[in-house]
């Protein structure tokens, strides 16, 4: 068992890693089109951001969670409001917005370890973006579903957010 003081002690790594219930989880390196995708998002957001005066930080990024689960989320926004939460050492506290990129290697942890803490932590809306079926699903952390999407886009399609009211782009945009 892990704790976020061993996972410390690692110091910075070429080797993707992030601590989930007390697990060292390492994953191979993202794949060219991941890092596409990735990037194409990380061009939107911070253009939004940027305007409300909040923040997006691109992977890797250590999310302090508890003492058993560090995430590396593949993007994260923060608002003005909430900056707070930018130490040092990497995000400790509740993001507005965090987006997983999925891949074969983490499609269980994605869709439901993370989603789970993700939500059970707070955050506000939570992405799953799936490169390989060209999918953007939103789950946002007042909805009385929490296992159904509040938006699911395949293929193309607008994506809105209550996060970033004025953001809005086609997925298609992306891929």
């Amino acid at each position: 068992m892990w704790t976020v003081e061993d996972y410390l002690q690692l110091g910075e790594m070429n080797t993707p890693c992030q601590l989930i219930n007390g697990e060292l989880i390492m994953s191979p390196s993202p794949t060219p089109y991941h890092q596409v995708v990735s990037s194409n998002l990380n061009d939107i957001l911070k253009t939004e951001a940027k305007k409300k005066g909040g923040m997006v930080f691109y992977a890797p990024m250590d999310l302090y969670i508890d003492k058993k689960n560090v995430f590396q989320p593949d993007l994260i926004y923060i608002s003005k409001e909430n900056n707070k939460i930018i130490s040092k050492r990497g995000i400790e506290g509740t993001p507005d917005l965090v987006i997983e990129i999925i891949s074969p290697s983490n499609i269980f942890s994605d869709r439901n370890r993370k989603k789970k803490v993700y939500q059970q932590i707070g955050v506000k809306e939570y992405w799953i973006v799936d490169p390989a079926n060209k999918t953007l699903e939103i789950y946002k952390h007042n909805q009385a579903d929490q296992d159904t999407p509040s938006l699911y886009v395949v293929g193309e399609g607008l994506i809105t957010s209550t996060v970033l009211p004025d953001l809005k782009f086609d997925l298609k945009e992306i891929f």
